[in-house]
């Protein structure tokens, strides 16, 4: 039997108490193994609450009433939260939340959940500065973790979130307090992760054309778009309230075009378009 390797998002509807409208409505989707989904709209869309529903924060930990279904890699999440949790990596808006509170360095934080696993010592510290590199903290693994700025408290989120190789990471504005050249190497690590289904909110839309494979666009609480980076930027609504990469922007101005009529949205397909017009 070929393994189910898709996540299935099937007529979600999501409904916080004491709110009349639904902050979801009739939610359809489907990934496929290793791709990089970028989930985008505007404020009050429903980004965090998808969010929190894939990340089984609702209802577990928030309350809400949630109609339809969702499977992941083949196991309808309802069926076993344990299972499901232990195979999900999770970043929140406050990073700093996420965190144990009972680590005395960086680098206790990141081992902490490998800890409780009882993975061996030696893996441990191995897996350790393993993320710490590819988050940017070895210099900070003896430092404790309130002394780090915000955008290294968040690195040190997404690194314990990865740290048991997790096949499914799902992140919600990671990078906000991230400084330029932090937000640059997430997002050049991003494009290196292979095999994970990641799910992020982020409003760097140019970043999230470099790497991303799916881009989800929410409007209201419902699923306006979804597809390629290309062909939604493409097909942007005005009430959307969604800027065009600026690399879309570039082009329409140049009226650089690839070959299917398209505007370029990302730096590959804007050296395309220019060999097109040349």
């Amino acid at each position: 039997m070929v393994e189910d390797k898709r996540i299935v998002i099937e007529n979600l509807t999501t409904r916080y108490p004491g709110t009349e409208q639904p902050q979801l409505r009739q939610i359809n989707a489907e990934v496929h193994t290793g791709q990089v989904v970028g989930i985008i709209g505007n404020s009050h869309s429903g980004k965090s609450t998808l969010c929190r529903v894939l990340a089984g924060v609702i209802p577990k930990i928030v309350s809400a009433e949630i109609e339809g279904d969702w499977h992941m890699l083949g196991r309808r999440v309802s069926d076993g939260w344990r299972a499901y949790n232990a195979m999900t990596g999770v970043v929140l808006q406050n990073p700093a939340g996420q965190l144990s509170g009972l680590a005395d360095t960086v680098a206790d934080e990141i081992a902490f959940d490998l800890i409780n696993q009882g993975m061996a010592e030696g893996l441990i510290q191995k897996r350790v500065v393993e993320v710490a590199t590819q988050m940017g903290l070895i210099e900070q693994l003896n430092l404790r973790p309130e002394s780090l700025s915000g955008g290294q408290i968040q690195r040190l989120a997404i690194a314990t979130a990865i740290a048991a190789n997790p096949a499914v990471l799902i992140m919600d504005d990671p990078t906000s307090e991230m400084d330029p050249l932090g937000r640059r190497q997430f997002f050049q690590w991003l494009a290196q992760v292979k095999e994970t289904n990641v799910f992020i909110v982020t409003s760097e839309i140019d970043d999230l054309c470099e790497v991303g494979d799916v881009v989800w666009v929410l409007n209201e609480g419902q699923m306006v778009a979804q597809g390629r980076p290309g062909e939604v930027f493409n097909h942007l609504a005005a009430d959307w309230q969604i800027p065009a990469p600026t690399i879309q922007q570039l082009a329409q101005k140049m009226d650089w075009h690839l070959a299917d009529g398209r505007y370029p949205v990302n730096d590959a397909e804007l050296k395309e378009a220019r060999y097109v017009h040349n």
